[in-house]
């Protein structure tokens, strides 16, 4: 099965078990992962919240929400997708990227309808989650401006009109499936009705040149004795 979503073809390539975790600090700008992490990572990430995030570790942390929460809300069908790491972290690769990955999910575990919407709603309940968990960790920090807000409603409104084409597409396979199925179910009975008049109409017209060919050979018996 494959979606397209946004110029992006979702292939069956296994979804990667589980998501890495990235630590609050992180998505401060200046020192790095590690140099975040040490001993002094509390006060380090607790002096730097007053400086404004950039839009695309904004953006970064946004993508890493809503992968979590996706996971978060698969989690019952033991499926789950990777990590979602563009060259860059714009709205609409953060939201390409995830759409992709859900397509991923449903082209390469779902084998009935049934497992295609299932996957389909967890995503789309994990992607609203991941959102609002977004927000709030974004304004928890204090970096909920209007630029990084914007950016979030952005990506959002890509990722809700992406989740309306894959749907839109199950539809469309699902259906096309089903009207097939149905046509051949269909045509099987005409097919058969149509053998089987072909086979009444042979044996009347078989039987009636067999009666005319009695009639006429019984007109034909001399009546009294043979002539000679």
């Amino acid at each position: 099965m494959d979606i397209t979503i946004g110029g992006l073809t979702s292939q069956q390539t296994g979804a990667q078990s589980g998501s890495s975790v990235r630590s609050a600090q992180s998505y401060l700008p200046g020192q790095s992962d590690s140099e975040k992490t040490g001993n002094n990572g509390t006060s380090a990430f607790a002096a730097a919240t007053s400086v404004s995030l950039s839009s695309a570790s904004a953006n970064r942390l946004t993508a890493d929400q809503v992968v979590s929460a996706i996971n978060e809300s698969l989690s019952s069908t033991g499926i789950s997708i990777g990590n979602v790491d563009p060259g860059d972290y714009t709205p609409e690769a953060v939201a390409d990227r995830i759409l992709a990955r859900v397509g991923d999910l449903i082209a390469a575990n779902a084998g009935s309808e049934s497992e295609a919407r299932e996957i389909f709603d967890k995503a789309s309940e994990g992607i609203q989650k991941g959102l609002d968990d977004a927000r709030e960790f974004l304004e928890g920090l204090g970096a909920l401006n209007e630029q990084i807000n914007g950016n979030i409603n952005e990506t959002e409104e890509r990722l809700n009109e992406g989740l309306k084409s894959i749907e839109q597409r199950l539809t469309e396979l699902f259906n096309s499936s089903a009207s097939e199925e149905a046509a051949e179910t269909a045509t099987a009975p005409d097919r058969d009705e149509q053998v089987l008049q072909s086979q009444i109409t042979q044996t009347a017209q078989a039987s009636q040149a067999y009666a005319e060919a009695a009639t006429s050979a019984q007109r034909n018996t001399p009546r009294y004795g043979t002539l000679g």
